[in-house]
């Protein structure tokens, strides 16, 4: 372990070397300056005139400082050393061979060809070649062939160009010495291979903002320039401005080299779209080969340049040919992406009207076959709850696991499609209504099968809407209406599964329905209808529970399962529950005038816990009936709470400081019922039906015990346990030992309007008596 003083020397070291740049572009303002005076020096001469010292060995020891400046980059972070080092060694190279080949030509003597001096300067192409290698894939982490394709159409295309004119000036000005030529060859060819990596480089990296490589670039370019017209010099055939750029190139290259590796790399915004590359210069690159080609049939060109002009067509054709697969690729990736839904990978809405559509559009040809074709809509229920207790994850992943699990309950023929949100929709041919609902029994035995999400299980219903067409429209949102009215009533109502029906649905004029609801709502056209509660212990008739109808003019008597989501989605439950407790309260206070000192349940909704005027309409319903808060239980359904928990909880305290009892309904059917039940000022828990049905049917071993945990619970927590649904006396029996507290069902007493109830008032009757058995 390094000592104290070592560490600090060694912090030391790497404060100068991160402090080094903001000096240097100070010593590098100084060396641009000097370049500049050099510059001006050249225009001021005449033609042809040199100086040693200047043009020799100053321009020399100026290449050499660049090179060492570019070599001190190398001993700074430990990340990205490799490429100064080696471009660095490159500049070095090159700067020893214009120290030779000024010793060389000393005393007036023009060096030999190859010099000593040629090894260096060559040196200098492999290098910097490396070097923009690494610099390339330090910004370029997937090179896929398009792209590298564009650089290559474009360098090849630059270097054609440069090869129409350097290698015809060599091969006119070099006599047959073979060393000679070689070496006189290789300068235009590490320019031109230096032009295929700029040129290419630029043409993949546009729209990236990197100063570093534009900088590096130029440079590179200017080499091959300077060395262009150090050929033409070379033939005599030059001028004053010719050599004043000859002169200047070389100094100014190696400057931008040597400070282009002090620049730091421009900063993508990962948050704004990456742009596409620029088509300009393979465009230009593959202009130069056409022209070549051209030219050369018309008059001679120099082979190699021919060759690269060739090599640019054929790769401008490997590019379209890629270009034209991608391009049908691509479209058909879109296609496929467009009509599918990327979380569960089944089809989408669009795919759906797709397919109705090219139904429809097949059917209106006189000339085809008249064919059917059912749709089911299917809506999950309870999946908002999902997502609020387990998460959006959970959500997600049930979504997922739906796609597998209902396709084995399909042919392969039929299209099952997820139109939106918890919406499916199963697109079958050929079939009928009753082949559709026999498809939908069999989805909804696989919807009811436990979901395994993680490290729970839930269990899902759903509610099924059938259309058929023709028979039920004649276009595709017509059929998906059709489907949607019959889902909804289905929702709604007893059945989970409905076929649409113009007569029900009113063709589909669901606007109709809620502004004949608004009416009843304003005229207070609603009946109530009772259901007696037996005291278990007592068996005597404790209460009954309120539910409201709505006598509908042309449906008939409707039950609140079918019109009560109407009135939440027109804002009428306010209205619609001032209805509800006057009346019900009014036939309570009536019952308790005439001895029978019953209490009276009203089903409530989260509408009313959360509406801030509900606390006050309860109070006054109350003195109205000049009723005591205890006759009345407000019923709660557990899985509407959850949408606003905290709100609901303080609410229900409220009520529960009033004096009047708070009833938890459908206890089971939701979630969440144990984590919250503690905090919770409920006076009862209802069972839902689910727990009750089938609960003396012979197999009651698991369910029983269920429900004997769950009233055990409740008076754990002080609560009245209500069972609902008891449809036989066996499972009476049952609950009355397992110490349930109340029951109400169809074997105890059928909803009825209040003067058809027969309630003795001096001492209620027991169920089990023939009398009250009748009233059901």
């Amino acid at each position: 372990m390094p000592s104290p003083p070592l560490r600090a020397r060694a912090d030391s070291v790497r404060t100068r070397v991160s402090d080094a740049p903001r000096q240097l572009w100070a010593v590098y303002a100084v060396l641009g300056v000097v370049l500049l005076g050099y510059f001006v020096s050249l225009i001021l001469r005449d033609t042809g005139q040199s100086t040693r010292l200047i043009d020799g060995w100053l321009v020399a020891a100026f290449e050499l400082l660049l090179s060492g400046l570019c070599l001190a980059r190398a001993f700074g972070p430990r990340r990205g050393r490799a490429m100064p080092l080696v471009l660095g060694g490159g500049l070095l190279s090159w700067s020893i061979g214009d120290i030779i080949l000024t010793a060389e030509s000393s005393g007036g003597a023009g060096p030999p060809t190859p010099s000593f001096a040629d090894l260096f300067y060559l040196g200098f192409y492999p290098l910097v070649y490396v070097a923009l290698i690494l610099l390339m894939r330090r910004h370029i982490t997937t090179l896929v062939p398009s792209t590298w394709l564009d650089g290559a159409v474009a360098g090849l295309g630059v270097a054609g160009v440069c090869a129409c004119f350097a290698f015809t000036t060599i091969l006119q000005t070099v006599g047959g010495d073979a060393a000679a030529l070689a070496t006189n060859l290789a300068y235009p060819i590490g320019d031109v291979l230096l032009l295929v990596l700029v040129v290419g480089g630029t043409a993949i990296l546009p729209g990236r903002r990197n100063p570093q490589w534009l900088m590096l670039a130029g440079a590179c370019a200017l080499n091959a320039a300077g060395d262009t017209f150090n050929l033409f010099e070379s033939t005599g055939a030059t001028s004053h401005v010719a050599t004043i750029f000859n002169g200047i190139a070389w100094p100014t290259s190696i400057l931008l080299i040597s400070a282009s590796v002090w620049l730091r790399p421009g900063q993508a915004n990962p948050l704004l779209a990456q742009r596409t590359a620029s088509f300009l210069l393979p465009a230009l690159g593959a202009c130069a080969g056409v022209g070549i080609l051209f030219v050369g049939s018309l008059h001679p060109v120099q082979s190699v340049a021919i060759g690269l002009a060739t090599a640019t067509m054929l790769t401008v054709g490997v590019r379209l040919a890629l270009s034209v697969r991608r391009l049908r690729s691509l479209t058909e990736k879109r296609h496929r992406q467009a009509i599918t839904d990327e979380l569960t990978g089944l089809g989408n809405r669009r795919h759906l009207f797709y397919l109705l559509n090219a139904f429809f559009t097949d059917q209106a040809d006189p000339r085809t076959a008249p064919r059917r074709l059912s749709l089911l809509f299917i809506d999950l229920d309870h999946f908002k709850e999902i997502n609020d207790s387990f998460g959006h994850a959970a959500g997600d992943e049930l979504l997922r696991q739906l796609g597998p699990r209902l396709s084995g309950s399909l042919r392969d023929s039929d299209v099952l499609v997820r139109v939106g949100g918890d919406e499916l929709a199963v697109v079958t041919l050929d079939t009928d209504a009753a082949y559709a609902a026999e498809i939908a029994g069999r989805l909804m035995a696989k919807l009811r099968e436990p979901f395994v999400l993680g490290a729970v299980s839930v269990r899902i219903s759903a509610a099924m809407g059938i259309a058929t067409a023709p028979a039920d429209a004649a276009d595709s949102a017509g059929l998906l209406r059709c489907a949607d009215l019959a889902m909804y009533r289905a929702k709604s109502g007893p059945s989970p599964i409905e076929l649409y029906s113009r007569e029900v649905d009113d063709g589909g004029n669901q606007m109709g329905l809620v502004e004949d609801l608004r009416v009843a709502v304003e005229a207070g056209r609603f009946e109530l209808h009772f259901q007696p509660q037996v005291d278990l212990r007592t068996r005597e008739i404790c209460g009954v529970e309120a539910l409201l109808r709505w006598p509908h003019p042309r449906l008939g008597l409707v039950t609140p399962l079918d019109f009560l989501p109407l009135a939440e989605e027109a804002g009428l439950m306010t209205r619609l529950t001032e209805i509800v407790l006057d009346s019900a309260l009014r036939e309570c206070a009536a019952w308790h005038a005439a001895g029978r000192p019953l209490t009276v349940s009203v089903n409530i909704s989260v509408s009313n816990l959360l509406d801030p005027a509900f606390l006050g309409t309860v109070r006054v319903a109350l003195a109205t009936h000049r009723l005591h808060p205890s006759s009345l239980i407000l019923e709660i359904t557990e899985t509407t709470m959850i949408r606003d928990f905290d709100a609901c909880k303080l609410v229900i305290a409220q009520l529960r400081d009033l004096g009047l009892g708070v009833s938890l309904d459908d206890f089971g059917a939701g979630f969440t019922s144990l984590a919250y039940l503690g905090s919770l000022a409920v006076s009862e828990l209802k069972l839902d039906r689910t727990f009750i049905t089938g609960l003396a049917s012979g197999d009651e071993g698991r369910d029983l015990a269920l429900v004997r945990a769950t009233i055990d619970l409740g008076h754990a927590l002080a609560m009245r346990v209500v069972a609902e649904g008891v449809e036989d006396d066996a499972t009476l029996e049952l609950l009355r030992d397992v110490g349930c507290d109340v029951a109400q069902g169809y074997h105890i007493g059928r909803p009825l309007p209040a003067g058809d109830l027969d309630i003795p008032s001096a001492r209620p009757q027991a169920v089990a008596e023939p009398a009250l058995a009748a009233t059901g």
